[in-house]
């Protein structure tokens, strides 16, 4: 391999491209949380695509934490969740929100935690003995509280049953999501996500 891969690229589509290269040389089985598709708009689309709400007709309606697939039958993975709390379609005062309409969400932290320890279970399921979840995530704070969601992910993934294998972070090309709160800052604003390969 002539190219080195960097653990640090401004576009999503050169970490997707390097952890294949790196990691998934077949390209990805499967995407468990599909939506529209623009995460793979300059890199070859997985095999098979899932999203609780399907945008187009040949992505399979299914959660992430239930999938359609036999125990240990697919070698990867990757899951884009919301990241953001404070937020839920269809909740009061709240789901009109642009935010909630472009990314969904959760309205608490332990509804996060649920639904990401859910899907890693469910993961670890189905996927071979060596086989890889990339998990892209971002840190938060909810509720005044600093939350180190990649962090959280790594402990949650261990316990499920994965160690990491890799990990990439993408700084964003615009200003993150935030409430639009008046008053003092009282933590660092959050410019990057992480892309963490994790192993069965």
């Amino acid at each position: 391999m002539s190219e080195v891969i960097r653990s640090v690229y401004a576009d999503q589509s050169d970490i997707l491209k390097g952890i294949m290269l790196l990691h998934c040389p077949d390209g990805f089985d499967a995407d468990i949380s599909y939506g529209n598709g623009q995460f793979y708009k300059d890199v070859p689309p997985p095999k098979m695509k899932f999203d609780i709400d399907p945008q187009s007709a040949d992505v399979t309606c299914a959660s992430s934490d239930a999938l359609p697939l036999a125990n240990a039958s697919v070698r990867s993975l990757v899951f884009d969740p919301p990241f953001l709390t404070y937020v839920r379609q269809g909740r009061t005062g709240n789901g009109a929100m642009a935010m909630a309409k472009r990314f969904g969400g959760y309205w608490r932290y332990d509804e996060l935690e649920a639904h990401y320890v859910g899907t890693l279970k469910e993961a670890r399921r189905v996927l071979t003995p060596k086989g890889v979840l990339v998990f892209k995530c971002q840190d938060i704070i909810h509720n005044h509280r600093m939350h180190c969601t990649h962090a959280n992910v790594i402990t949650w993934g261990a316990d499920a049953g994965f160690r990491l294998l890799d990990l990439f972070i993408l700084p964003a090309a615009k200003r993150m999501p935030s409430p639009n709160r008046a008053g003092t800052q009282k933590h660092a604003r959050i410019f990057h996500s992480y892309f963490l390969v994790l192993q069965c």
